[in-house]
């Protein structure tokens, strides 16, 4: 995903960059580079769509392509980008309609690869879930209730306001409050609030409860297949480090077919990675990971974004796809 926060005018304080330093810091025991490989560091988050590049780090995946990568853990995207943006981490993921608004205020973020996208159809990670005691049916009947999400003016936030649409439901009609995914279940089942917008594993853990149910697949009946987490560098280190950057798209590619390749086996390594129980995962689908890049629903994402407000200006999907991802676009 995609459990990163919107752009809105991102206002970065010395309090948070110097949280994401201190983060960077604590993961920064920088261990020499191993002969001959170049040095990269990645910022990471500790979710199951970042198994991928958990995987090209301890398969020697990285290193097959040259690189010697340190993945820096913080808690947020938020952190992550500050991080970066001071310099701190190298490369960072975000989810697409962030990075688009951030660039939009100002940012730095160029698209070096992408990561995740959402399902085609259902069951994905993303669902608009209610209590199965509610006497709501249907999206039609959202309209005047409130809604829980991590992060509001997000790409997520978006997507649901499309399927409101779809459904008639005006999206100023309802109320979104920032609550971490984290607590979304005991809000909703103590009637805090009446939607989650959850995304997994908290949605796996509401529609397999017996108290609540799934009434949309938000990212799926707004755009299938959109992407919802992709990796970003700033343009100055390109300049310096292209060759880093292409190797690290490489295996970025190299891990995702690795994952892509045993179903099982990539279950077993979100498991090692994330800590969640196997048992579990075997009612979570599994992540969507994709380095393909599909022009279309980016240009849909953009035009998702603009439509919102979230995006002041139409984008064309030329601005996000540089020659780094070239090689990577679908034709």
């Amino acid at each position: 995903m995609h459990l990163f926060p919107a752009a809105r005018g991102i206002a970065f304080t010395a309090a948070l960059l110097a949280a994401a330093m201190a983060a960077a810091s604590a993961q920064n025991a920088s261990p020499t580079p191993a002969q001959g490989l170049q040095k990269v560091r990645i910022g990471t988050l500790k979710m199951s769509a970042l198994t991928d590049v958990w995987v090209a780090k301890q398969a020697g995946i990285f290193a097959n392509n040259g690189l010697d990568a340190e993945l820096v853990e913080f808690r947020s995207g938020n952190e992550a980008i500050a991080a970066q943006r001071g310099g701190h981490v190298d490369i960072v993921l975000s989810i697409p309609g962030t990075a688009m608004t951030a660039n939009e205020r100002g940012f730095d973020l160029v698209l070096i690869a992408q990561n995740e996208t959402a399902h085609a159809a259902p069951p994905d990670a993303g669902a608009l879930i209610v209590r199965k005691d509610s006497g709501l049916n249907s999206v039609a009947d959202l309209a005047g209730k409130i809604f829980a999400l991590s992060n509001t003016h997000s790409q997520l936030q978006v997507a649901v306001e499309e399927v409101l649409k779809k459904y008639g439901v005006n999206p100023s009609s309802v109320t979104f409050m920032e609550i971490p995914f984290s607590s979304h279940p005991a809000a909703l089942k103590s009637g805090q609030i009446d939607v989650s917008i959850a995304i997994d594993p908290w949605t796996t853990q509401l529609r397999t409860s017996d108290y609540a149910k799934v009434l949309a697949w938000d990212y799926v009946e707004s755009l299938p297949g959109q992407p919802i987490g992709a990796w970003y560098a700033r343009s100055d280190f390109i300049r310096g480090k292209r060759d880093v950057v292409d190797r690290f798209a490489r295996s970025i590619r190299d891990a995702i077919q690795y994952m892509n390749a045993d179903a099982e086996r990539a279950k077993e390594n979100v498991a090692a990675y994330t800590g969640l129980n196997i048992a579990f995962l075997k009612d979570m689908p599994l992540n969507r990971w994709s380095y393909e890049i599909d022009p279309a629903t980016w240009q849909g994402v953009a035009d998702m974004m603009h439509v919102s407000g979230e995006l002041q200006k139409p984008h064309k999907v030329s601005e996000y796809l540089s020659d780094i991802v070239a090689p990577y676009v679908v034709k």
